[in-house]
């Protein structure tokens, strides 16, 4: 009857109601998750809440389905340990629905136009980053810079061409790519991100792979 929201069990035994055996014997018929108590229904009404919004976020979004792990719960001291009695399926510190993936939707022309274009161009301007980043989980480009893209064979490409230059330089890379200065630079700051390169002054040099 005292319960229903998160609480401690040291909280309920501050306040003296219960002999020690009384209280452990009400806190068995909760719901527990690490050092917190609560009342089953009360748990029951979190996991339809979130179940509510995942469903309403794939919809909305299919491309990215998944909702930030902390924005599921209030920022509340109990919060992560409730998160694990959710059931949702947590992937890259997102929460989704159990089975949800991101889907094109009625995006399926704007996603078959962005390939055709970085198939045909050294850099493709992206507006919609959503679906840039659904093509590349998917191997279909690379994303470079701010906003741009480049395709996965240039992209293999340049590792490729990198392996020949020593030092790596810019215009050196970009000479044996055969692209324009901004694409190289692009390319270059996308494998200093990967790990593949580290930039040295005004050179690069290859990471040593483990």
């Amino acid at each position: 009857a005292l319960v229903r929201e998160p609480v401690t069990g040291e909280r309920l035994q501050a306040r003296g109601l219960f002999a020690p055996p009384e209280l452990a014997s009400g806190l068995a018929a909760l719901e527990q998750a690490g050092d917190w108590f609560f009342a089953p229904e009360w748990l029951e009404e979190q996991r339809t809440a979130v179940r509510r919004r995942l469903s309403e976020r794939a919809e909305s979004s299919p491309l990215d389905p998944g909702v930030p792990l902390g924005e599921l719960l209030p920022r509340e001291p109990w919060a992560p340990a409730v998160l694990k009695l959710l059931h949702v399926e947590r992937r890259d510190g997102k929460a989704y629905a159990p089975g949800a993936a991101p889907k094109l939707g009625d995006q399926a022309a704007a996603a078959a136009k962005l390939e055709a274009q970085v198939a045909t161009a050294d850099l493709v301007r992206v507006d919609d980053r959503s679906l840039a980043g659904f093509l590349e989980d998917r191997g279909a480009l690379k994303r470079v810079g701010d906003g741009f893209a480049v395709s996965t064979a240039l992209y293999d490409r340049g590792v490729e061409a990198l392996q020949a230059l020593s030092p790596i330089t810019l215009a050196g890379f970009r000479d044996a790519m055969g692209i324009s200065r901004r694409t190289a630079q692009l390319l270059l700051e996308r494998y200093d991100a990967d790990g593949l390169t580290l930039r040295v002054g005004d050179e690069r040099r290859l990471r040593t792979r483990r």
